[in-house]
């Protein structure tokens, strides 16, 4: 399954907007896990990792960061976050970098609880996993 952009529900009245996410038949994502990313320097990298079984779905609720990804056959995505109206889809096995831009807040929903052996954090290691992948092909 490849990352990809999820256009989230919302409604509009007189007192403001709702946005919301609810499963569905089409998208099912059962949250676990649930964390923000705030406060942090213009220009930072956050993320700079991948997962063996996290899947996330990324929301930027203020400002705007830039998501660059690799998956494990090599392909390389590029998305901008900048409305709490969007949310990034990110599947396990995808190498992930996101750029912080002037106060960003980015919302992070996850369908596993926090485990640090499903961690992939050396990129060394993410590349060993590409070659393997792409010599079991």
């Amino acid at each position: 399954m490849a990352p990809r952009i999820l256009e989230l529900e919302n409604r509009t009245s007189a007192t403001g907007k709702l946005t919301f996410f609810e499963p569905s038949s089409d998208f099912s994502f059962q949250i676990k896990r649930t964390f923000w990313i705030s406060s942090v320097s213009v220009g930072a990298k956050r993320g700079v990792h991948a997962h063996k079984k996290e899947s996330q779905l990324l929301i930027c609720l203020n400002g705007a960061v830039q998501v660059e990804l690799e998956d494990v056959e090599k392909n390389t995505f590029h998305f901008e976050l900048s409305s709490p109206d969007k949310a990034l889809f990110l599947p396990p096995l995808v190498w992930s970098s996101v750029c912080i831009g002037k106060d960003a807040i980015l919302l992070v929903l996850s369908d596993q609880e926090f485990c640090e052996e499903d961690y992939i954090r050396d990129k060394a290691d993410f590349a060993n996993l590409q070659s393997n992948y792409q010599k079991s092909r």
